[in-house]
């Protein structure tokens, strides 16, 4: 018993003396831990980003668990110069303990980062700069980190051309998991989008990074962008909300997605439509090109492919958008809803087209920006206002000099033509209007803004001038039939269309009607100057 009591006596004079001298054998090792744990770090961090570690202001805390913080970490990379660093990190701090930094692979639970920034540089420099012979380096740590905190990250990629704008994504929320191992690490991740406006929600995995090309790092996930406003796109209006995944290198993204927008509208008409869209594009994570290998869409019931893309346009802000799109067998109902005011479309109908759109990279409306090149064909039209519908009919009767006809509203129309749109102004030609006995050529413009029409054109007619009356003025028009008539047959009169798209006149163009040989006739598609005026659009060609 008695040595019993001198042994534990003996252990407790021990551990008393161990914990008056713990502190100042901390105080003798901490330099020297500290600078050995900085200069792992540092090595760590330079190899695994092929760069040069630099501080602004380090601190290593020992007991009672190993706590780092620091200020101004920023990593450059080797060979590249001229652009800002690959990584900047305001402030950062970990704890860390003791036994998880014994192990092989060291172990961190979790790291906060503010302002942190990344800037990826130029493909470009990359390449010039050439290979790294890293030579002889510490080995650095195995580190795997279970999470990082770091929400306010900046994403720089910069461009090729120093001219163009960076590609900038600022991310809210982010959160990676198992940084550090050879593997790709996960992530999770919410960003505000400015155009349109509205909040992307992004789940997958990233990396392993590759230092010698970090565009070539790979990644693949899902995303959810919900509520984006398309009003902040001058023209446009709608909530928007798109789902889908993708996959590849930073430097070409793959992505399938599909959007929803149950209140789609052009601000020229401000009438909403229903918008849903299945895609597939291709991403330049670089630089923001878009390339759209396959856009179907469906416009309330009509149904329109698409594929073009979206590209950054050298000394512009904006981006331009162009398009090749068609459509069969759509209701052109559909389509007039999107770009006239009225509540209900002034024509049904089943329309086909090909368009090329192209949006210019350029600031203000899309109706003002949008330019159309294309063509289109219109079966088995009526119109909506049953008085304009019995016009036709009637047309159509006395065309074939049925006058005694008495049916209305029946008869169905066939339009075709080809298009252009520029500065809000459409000019279309080779338009053609067909009803049963009669039809109508035009060649002219309409003005997006106001409605204003500018058309002239023939009108022609199965019967002759003397068969679309009867009785005494039958007789007295038969020595007319022949100056009206085509080819022997029927009758071919000269016609203007101006006026509103709501409220159309209709005339008979008597110049060219009795116009003079040797004398040069009137363009038909020559818009009149004082009509445009007052439609509030300057002349162009």
């Amino acid at each position: 018993m008695p040595t019993r009591h001198l042994i534990w006596k003996a252990l407790a004079g021990i551990a008393l003396l161990a914990i008056i001298a713990a502190p100042i054998i901390a105080r003798k090792l901490k330099p020297r831990l500290e600078d050995y744990l900085r200069d792992r770090a540092v090595s760590t961090l330079e190899q695994h980003f092929d760069g040069d570690v630099d501080f602004d202001h380090l601190q290593i805390s020992l007991f009672p668990r190993i706590v780092f913080r620091g200020d101004g970490l920023t990593v450059r990379q080797n060979r590249i110069e001229d652009v800002p660093p690959l990584i900047r990190i305001k402030t950062f701090w970990t704890e860390v303990a003791l036994a998880d930094l014994l192990r092989p692979t060291h172990h961190i639970g979790k790291i906060t980062l503010q302002g942190l920034t990344i800037v990826v540089p130029p493909k470009e420099k990359r390449k010039a700069a050439g290979p790294h012979q890293r030579g002889t380096m510490k080995a650095p740590f195995k580190v795997v980190v279970d999470e990082i905190v770091a929400d306010g990250t900046e994403l720089d990629i910069l461009l090729n051309d120093p001219k163009k704008l960076p590609r900038d994504f600022h991310i809210r929320q982010l959160t990676p998991h198992g940084a550090g191992t050879a593997a790709a690490m996960s992530y999770e991740a919410t960003l505000t989008n400015p155009i349109p406006a509205g909040e992307i929600v992004s789940k997958g995995k990233f990396g392993p990074w590759q230092a010698d090309e970090p565009r070539l790092t790979p990644l693949e996930g899902t995303y959810t962008f919900s509520h984006a406003d398309l009003s902040t796109i001058h023209g446009l209006g709608g909530i928007l909300n798109s789902t889908g995944k993708f996959s590849g290198l930073l430097d070409r993204i793959d992505v399938y997605g599909e959007t929803d927008t149950p209140d789609f509208n052009l601000g020229i008409s401000g009438n909403p439509v229903p918008l849903k869209t299945t895609f597939h594009a291709i991403v330049d994570g670089t630089n923001g090109n878009t390339m759209l290998d396959g856009v179907h869409a469906q416009l309330a019931s009509s149904k329109i492919d698409a594929h073009g893309g979206v590209f950054r346009v050298t000394g512009h802000k904006f981006r331009q958008v162009q398009l090749d799109a068609t459509s069969k067998d759509a209701q052109l109902a559909d389509m007039l809803r999107l770009a006239i005011k009225a509540d209900q479309p002034p024509m049904t109908g089943v329309i086909s087209f090909q368009a090329r759109i192209d949006i210019p990279p350029q600031a203000g409306v899309i109706a003002d920006r949008l330019r159309l090149d294309g063509k289109f064909k219109i079966e088995s039209a009526h119109f909506s206002e049953l008085n304009i519908q019995n016009k036709v009919a009637a047309l159509s009767h006395r065309g074939r000099g049925q006058l005694d006809d008495q049916s209305t509203g029946s008869v169905a129309s066939n339009f075709s033509g080809e298009f252009s749109l520029r500065d809000a102004w459409m000019k279309l030609s080779k338009l053609t209007f067909e009803v049963p006995g009669a039809a109508v050529n035009l060649d002219g413009t309409y003005a997006l803004h106001g409605e204003a029409l500018d058309f002239a054109g023939t009108l022609s007619l199965q019967a002759k001038v003397s068969q679309l009356v009867s009785g005494w003025k039958s007789i007295l028009l038969k020595p007319f039939d022949p100056i009206f008539a085509k080819d022997g047959s029927g009758t071919v009169v000269p016609i203007t269309v101006t006026g509103t798209g709501s409220s159309p006149q209709f005339g008979i163009d008597l110049h060219r009607m009795f116009h003079r040989p040797g004398k040069a006739p009137k363009p038909v598609d020559q818009s009149s100057a004082a009509r445009r005026e007052s439609a509030g659009s300057p002349d162009h060609d």
